[in-house]
């Protein structure tokens, strides 16, 4: 009986998890206020929630934007103020003070008179069937490709389709195409141990985890405001000297991320030193391509190195970031940045501001001179200075 009772509050909170995400998410993206969508201001936001066509890259010549092919062929003259990146089918353009829609051939198919604009993506709306062969009502979704507008100055957005008329009703969204920044974070309790403490070895314990193999369990604790970590025949495997220890849990190994005497490294949960403790910082990375990471400082220099120590970029950097799409954000001594694709290709830094395009293909950056263009992952730079 104890355990039917749990199981239906375990599916009557994710019920209400679900249904908090939903209302969450469509109030996020319905309703907000004064999106001017320039392209400095991009910087600061998610790109795109839906995967963009490269098929035709913004192109800016001067002040102008239009489109080329990847090889750099211009297909629509340059003639917009600001040109984005084609989805569906059909990208938002701004000539003067409002924005509009174009196809791939150039043709204006939504007329340029809102004052602001979304690319579109693909939403749904549910629709029930009744079956009368069947007798019985089925619950379907109709999938609709649409995008926010707003043609009022306060910019107050409606759902539009793709012949620009407003909506009745906003669609659902497609989960797969919600940014990460709407993703509800979930808040654990702390951990509560009936473990004896055995001779005040410790004050607290914080956390656990086991080793494959090992039949002894280990637990990270706290003693005078130092961290440690013993097993669960009160052996001490790491003396209780580290201002932090976390644990990272790497496919079944189980790693240690100590700092002592403000010095980082990384331990096995066993003890062993993996990277010695002899850096600035350490931030552990796990790529969109599976692969693992550690952004690594010392000595005023910055690299990545992999699970072995080998490096994946070279010291050469004042700061790495990694870039949720994909890949490092790279910043030279000059300040000036670049980029590492996780395929192994690299832009040395020489603008003054990179952002990864979802798909992970081209860079939108900032000139030195201020200006907006797109690079692709070989160094194509799709702009005349």
């Amino acid at each position: 009986m104890l355990t039917l009772i749990l199981l239906a509050f375990f599916i009557a909170a994710k019920s209400c998890l679900v249904a908090f995400l939903f209302i969450t998410i469509k109030t996020m993206t319905m309703n907000s206020k004064k999106l001017l969508f320039t392209l400095s201001i991009l910087f600061s936001l998610p790109l795109f929630a839906q995967q963009i066509d490269v098929s035709l890259v913004p192109y800016r010549q001067g002040d102008l934007w239009g489109y080329s092919s990847p090889d750099k062929k211009i297909i629509i003259q340059p003639a917009y103020n600001e040109a984005h990146w084609f989805v569906g089918g059909l990208a938002v353009v701004k000539k003067g003070a409002k924005y509009g829609y174009i196809n791939k051939a150039g043709t204006v198919v939504i007329p340029i008179k809102f004052y602001s604009a979304k690319p579109f993506r693909f939403g749904y709306f549910d629709r029930t069937e009744t079956h009368k062969a069947a007798g019985k009502v089925v619950q379907n979704q109709d999938t609709v490709l649409f995008a926010g507008a707003s043609l009022t100055p306060n910019g107050t957005e409606s759902c539009i389709d793709t012949k620009g008329r407003v909506m009745s009703k906003c669609p659902a969204i497609n989960e797969n195409s919600i940014p990460d920044n709407n993703k509800v974070v979930m808040v654990t309790e702390e951990k509560i141990y009936s473990l004896v403490n055995n001779a005040n070895l410790y004050d607290k314990l914080v956390d656990d985890y086991r080793i494959p193999g090992d039949e002894n369990t280990y637990y990270v604790g706290v003693k005078n405001n130092q961290y440690g970590v013993i097993n669960n025949k009160f052996e001490v495997i790491l003396p209780f000297e580290y201002s932090t220890i976390k644990k990272i849990n790497i496919g079944e190994t189980v790693y240690l991320q100590g700092v002592k005497n403000g010095m980082y490294g990384l331990l096995k949960g066993n003890g062993m030193v993996s990277m010695p403790l002899e850096n600035n910082n350490l931030v552990y990375v796990k790529g969109i391509n599976g692969s693992d990471y550690f952004i690594v400082s010392k000595d005023g220099r910055t690299m990545v190195k992999d699970l072995t120590y080998k490096d994946i970029v070279t010291a050469n950097y004042s700061e790495i970031l990694y870039d949720d799409e994909g890949g490092f954000v790279l910043t030279g001594t000059d300040n000036r940045k670049g980029f590492y694709f996780l395929d192994n290709k690299m832009i040395e830094p020489r603008y003054s501001d990179v952002k990864l395009i979802r798909g992970g293909r081209f860079l939108m950056v900032k000139t030195q001179a201020g200006k907006i263009g797109y690079v692709n992952i070989d160094g194509t730079e799709y702009f005349d200075q």
